[in-house]
């Protein structure tokens, strides 16, 4: 006999949701069966399942298959290919009997009166009772050896098209803010997930691309066990939702993952070479102090600042990337209209073997405040050394330099600095 398991059965159920678009999907099901069962039929899974990755326990199965081409017209007429239906005429009421020939184009069937052919007859198409083994669900089909089921199994696979991704929003109101964590949901895998354990599961797994075997439904007779995830993500930032989530297929949800409140940051900006405005930073600690001190999974951050109006309004945005507690990260939201630079090459001479080269940047504060500027000059000579400098600088790498100004409100400073090139090295190489 057959026996059909579905989420009626179910004894508890667990999600994993990976940040690459895919889930870990692990449930516990009773099955019980009157007689000799030698066919289960697994319903209520994932439409986009990996075959491959599917893990039983608690049966011996020799052969799977995934069924998913389920009932449609087409496939239905099929089943009935070389079998007696009726075509009913909606207004007189008469039923024609006839053999079904085809339907591969066109309904082609034989009238069982008078063997006449009839091609696409005009009326209501009846059939049979459904016929044995159509299944309306997506299933995972085992074929076992005849035994009667009474026990609780187990079962584990991917699937696609379940999605999550972090946001925030940071609102800042003089020198505190408040930082509140989302995660977004996306199932588009093809099944529902009713009161399920969530995880999350952020950082980057490893996946090899898929490789089209065919059309084949049969997948592996014999499977094995994969490692238990908490020992395989050691290296990757883990969440467990505290309470049982409800995930519909083609349902976009939002959780909230936690709330930081009354915490401090700085604003800072910064220029580059070419820019005429300065960039607004604002920068902070992953710090129990600063209301967090927990992994910080990547994602957007939307900002709204409360100025003197006391009405909060739209800042800018950014992506942070994966942040571990203790971390600084920074948000870039955008340019100050009130900070404006001017760059450009002074001087640029050559004595003997060494090329100086005078770079300046006029900074301009408009603000009725003092600020704390950075300037990040990039070097593309690849042998220079620094020669002077009109403010304190910081060689951040063999390109790039840092240099601290401090402007007073309304004030307009120059930075300038001096480097040589030896360009007999630079020629040669070293």
């Amino acid at each position: 006999m057959k026996l059909q398991s579905t989420r009626n059965g179910r004894k508890s159920l667990s999600v994993a949701a990976y940040n690459g678009g895919f889930a870990l999907v692990r449930e516990s099901r009773l099955v019980t069966s009157d007689g000799l069962t030698e066919e289960v039929q697994f319903l209520d899974v994932a439409e986009r399942v990996e075959t491959d990755s599917i893990v039983v326990k608690g049966l011996e199965i020799l052969e799977q298959n995934y069924d998913y081409d389920l009932v449609s017209k087409g496939k239905l007429l099929e089943r009935y290919i070389d079998r007696n239906v009726h075509v009913r005429n909606s207004e007189t009421g008469e039923e024609l009997e006839m053999r079904l020939l085809s339907v591969s184009e066109c309904i082609i069937g034989e009238r069982t009166d008078t063997k006449e052919i009839v091609i696409d007859p005009v009326g209501e198409l009846i059939l049979p009772a459904l016929s044995e083994g159509l299944l309306l669900k997506p299933a995972l089909v085992w074929k076992i050896a005849p035994v009667v089921l009474d026990q609780e199994i187990q079962v584990s696979y991917l699937t696609k098209s379940l999605e999550w991704h972090a946001h925030y929003t940071m609102e800042i109101k003089e020198h505190e803010f408040r930082f509140d964590g989302w995660v977004k949901i996306l199932n588009r895998s093809g099944a529902h997930y009713e009161k399920a354990k969530l995880t999350l599961v952020a950082g980057e797994v490893q996946r090899e691309e898929e490789v089209n075997n065919g059309d084949s439904m049969i997948v592996y007779s014999r499977m094995h066990e994969p490692n238990k995830p908490a020992q395989a993500l050691t290296d990757r930032f883990v969440y467990a939702v505290s309470r049982p989530v409800t995930v519909m297929n083609e349902q976009l949800k939002q959780l909230s993952l936690f709330s930081a409140h009354g915490a401090e940051f700085k604003r800072m900006y910064q220029v580059c070479s070419g820019d005429t405005h300065a960039d607004i930073k604002l920068e902070f600690s992953n710090t129990v102090e600063n209301g967090l001190g927990i992994p910080l999974p990547a994602g957007l951050v939307k900002v709204y600042e409360t100025g003197e109006s006391e009405e909060a309004l739209f800042a800018g945005e950014d992506r942070i990337a994966h942040t571990a507690p203790g971390k600084n990260f920074c948000i870039h939201i955008g340019k100050a209209v009130d900070i404006t630079s001017n760059s450009y090459e002074k001087l640029r001479e050559k004595q003997g073997v060494h090329e100086y080269i005078t770079y300046v940047y006029r900074i301009e504060n408009e603000k009725k405040e003092s600020i704390r500027l950075l300037v990040e000059h990039v070097i593309f000579e690849p042998i220079w050394e620094m020669e002077s400098s009109s403010h304190d600088y910081e060689r951040k790498n063999s390109s790039k330099v840092e240099f601290v100004i401090r402007l007073q409100p309304e004030t307009t400073v120059e930075l300038e600095f001096t480097y040589k090139v030896d360009k007999r090295r630079e020629e040669r190489g070293y």
